[in-house]
Parts: C-alpha cells; structure tokens; sequence
C-alpha cells in the first residue's frame, strides 16, 4: 500500500554512513526531501546525486534536509562516496527496512519501462560521473522513489517512480 499525500511520514531512526543519528521526528521544523535510490553501483543514481549536488546551496538556503536512502551497505556505499564531504545524508539500508516502511516497489516491468524512457543516456551520464568503476550490489528491480515532508512531518509531495529514471523534478522539492 502506497503512501498518501499529507498522511503522518514514517518515522525512523538511524544513522547514515559517517555515523551521524537521524531521527526523523528531530527534524521537525524543516522540510525533508527523503529519496529513494538503488544502490551505490547504480549509474542513474550515480547521475541524480550529482543533479542533487548542483543545487545543494538552494537546500540549504531553504532549510530542506536531504536524505539519500541506498540498498548498499555501509562499506560500499563510503567507497562510492570516497573521501569527500557531501551537504547530504547518506543512508545504507541492505535490509531494506526503510524501504519497506515507504512502500518502495520492486517491479521487474518498471525497471524494463526505464530501456523506453531515456535510460540508455542517463546510465551513460551516469558512469562517467563515478569516480571508479562500482559494481552494482542491490535489487535490479528496485524503482526509485522521493518524498517532500513538510516542516509538520506530514508527506507534502510523493513521487513513486514509473521506471528507473523516473524523478521529482527540481522544483517540486525546492
């Protein structure tokens, strides 16, 4: 069962990668933008993530915390990372708890739409973002997903992708 618009988020608590706690009732107060993504391997997550970092200022001159939820472990997921600082929170979720909590599909049909819907260039985009060659380690079928939790903890926007690929744009998180 899906989630619905401006029902109560989820809430959890964890760490992300670097070992920083998130709670997600502590960030009451600011807008979270929570996504969704495959793992660290994944060239078209690989690609989104550094549409993300482009527009890293505008989160935070709007107060917007961002969550990046991945299938990989903690281990794969700071080898993809590498040494550098991100103005995001990494989460490693192989158990895919959060995952389940959100209702993210697994579908192998979606992830076959994606071959219709420009996934060709954006895998390409993608690998020549990595800074090495990462193997992929998650789901093949996992479709990626983004929520917007407004300031009161309620889902603000909900974007469940139709194919990998499939993203909120920019300005519905901003």
């Amino acid at each position: 069962m899906k989630l619905s618009l401006y029902q109560q988020a989820p809430d959890f608590s964890t760490t992300d990668v670097y070992g920083a706690s998130i709670n997600l009732k502590n960030l009451r107060g600011k807008k979270v933008y929570l996504a969704f993504e495959r793992n660290a391997g994944c060239p078209v997550c690989n690609l989104r993530m550094h549409t993300l970092l482009k527009q890293a200022e505008h989160f935070k001159k709007n107060n917007i915390t961002v969550l990046m939820v991945y299938e990989s472990s903690t281990e794969k997921m700071k080898e993809y990372l590498g040494r550098n600082d991100y103005p995001f929170h990494f989460i490693a979720d192989p158990e895919n708890a959060l995952y389940q909590a959100y209702y993210i599909e697994q579908s192998l049909g979606k992830a076959l739409r994606s071959l219709f819907n420009g996934i060709v260039s954006k895998v390409t985009q993608g690998k020549r973002l990595f800074k090495k060659p990462m193997k992929q380690d998650g789901h093949a079928s996992t479709i990626p997903s983004e929520f917007v939790i407004g300031e009161d903890g309620k889902l603000a926007n909900i974007h469940y992708g139709r194919y990998i690929g499939d993203h909120l744009p920019i300005d519905a998180i901003l």
